[in-house]
Order: C-alpha cells, then structure tokens, then sequence
C-alpha cells in the first residue's frame, strides 16, 4: 500500500512543481533566474581561466566547481517554463527533498549572499575580471540581502497569527478537509487582524507544506505542528 501513495505523492509533485515553488511571482522568478545565470557565468568564467593559464590553484578550483554546481542547479529550479518536463520536475524534486534552504526566501537569501561573495572572490581576487565580480557578484549579493529581507518579514508577519493563534484558550480548528487560501486568509483576519497577499500566501504555504509539491491546502496535521509551541516557522 505503501508504494502506490508513494508514487502517488511523486506524480503530484512533478505535476505540480512548476507553480509550487518559492517564487509564484513571476517578477521573482525572473530575478531568481537571473542570479542563477550570474552564479553560472562566474563559475565557467573562473574555471576555463585556472584551466587556459595553467594555474595550479587546487583549491580555488574545488571552490569554482562547487559554484558551477550549484549555478546549474539554481538554473534548474528557477528555470522559466511553465510546465517541467518529467527529468527536471525530478530535479527539483530532489532539491526540495535535500536542499530545503534553496526553496525558502530567508534561506536562499542567505544563500546568494554567500554565492556574491564567492563570485567576488572568484573573479575580483583571483585576478579575472574585476568588472564582472562587481557587477556578478554585486547583483547576486544585493538581491540575497533583499530576499533574506523580505522573508524575514513575512516570517515575523505569519508568527505574529501563529502567536495569536496560541493565546487563545481555544484555538481555531482546522476543517478536514485543510485550509484553502481564502480559509487561511480570512483565519488570519480573524485572530489579529493580519492581512496577506495572494503572493504571500502562495509562499506561507509552501513554507508550511510537509511536501514539495503545495496543492494550495494546508492540512490538519501541518496546521497543528505550526501553531505547536516552537520555534519560529522560517518562510
């Protein structure tokens, strides 16, 4: 029985991945898009230049094929297409399972700052270019601090239901069924007066979802282990 929901949960995310991830806007996932591109070009641009001047920098090499990895990777999740193909759904797929921090505003805030560093050190340091570690590296870096920025808002903003939720003796339940958007939405009207966009919703719940693909629903059991006492949920 096992197997079958298995494959089941796998059939739904792969049909579901192109509008379940972090950046439902597409303003955003043009950005995202774009930083994966520049992270891309500095890890090709600092490898065949270690290879075409003979350096013997090991280290420096290791550190720019990790970028170039991690550039394709970024590449595949915030590819633009509208609906994946089965081998990239699965790509992702395997992203959201071991790489959480890469779906998530706050994480992959963080993330791009680092990888603007890197950039930096790569082509600025490293005697390359120091024209495209500014701009690369420059880009990257000020977009991760806004993304970091941003999902630390939102995330202190869904605590701050999540907190309201918990003071009261009795707090709401959730239907059967989970709750819809339009549910979650007006849940959050109700116990502090919070208002949330249609965006932000779309990122609350796949922050909240225990599973890659977000079907727009949060379920009971992922409604109780939010308003569990704990740590803050990190959008």
């Amino acid at each position: 029985m096992m197997p079958d929901v298995e494959n089941l949960s796998e059939k739904m995310g792969m049909s579901t991945q192109s509008v379940s991830g972090i950046a439902k806007n597409m303003s955003w996932k043009i950005l995202f898009f774009t930083a994966a591109c520049c992270v891309l070009a500095a890890g090709v641009l600092s490898i065949l230049d270690l290879i075409f001047t003979f350096s013997w920098a090991p280290f420096s090499f290791t550190a720019q094929v990790f970028m170039l990895f991690f550039g394709l990777l970024m590449l595949v999740l915030d590819f633009p297409v509208p609906h994946p193909g089965a081998h990239l759904a699965l790509v992702r797929n395997s992203i959201y399972k071991y790489l959480l921090f890469m779906t998530r505003f706050t994480g992959r805030g963080i993330w791009y700052t680092f990888l603007g560093t890197m950039i930096f050190g790569a082509l600025f340091d490293l005697n390359i270019s120091w024209f495209f570690g500014v701009l690369l590296g420059g880009y990257v870096g000020v977009l991760g601090l806004v993304t970091m920025c941003y999902g630390v808002a939102l995330s202190r903003k869904l605590n701050g239901v999540r907190l309201a939720i918990q003071e009261q003796g009795a707090p709401p339940q959730c239907p059967d069924r989970g709750f819809s958007k339009q549910g979650f939405k007006e849940l959050a009207q109700h116990v502090n007066h919070t208002e949330f966009s249609d965006d932000e919703l779309d990122y609350i719940f796949n922050g909240l979802s225990f599973t890659p693909s977000s079907d727009g629903v949060i379920m009971p059991d992922e409604y109780l282990y939010w308003i569990s006492k704990g740590s803050m949920e990190i959008v």
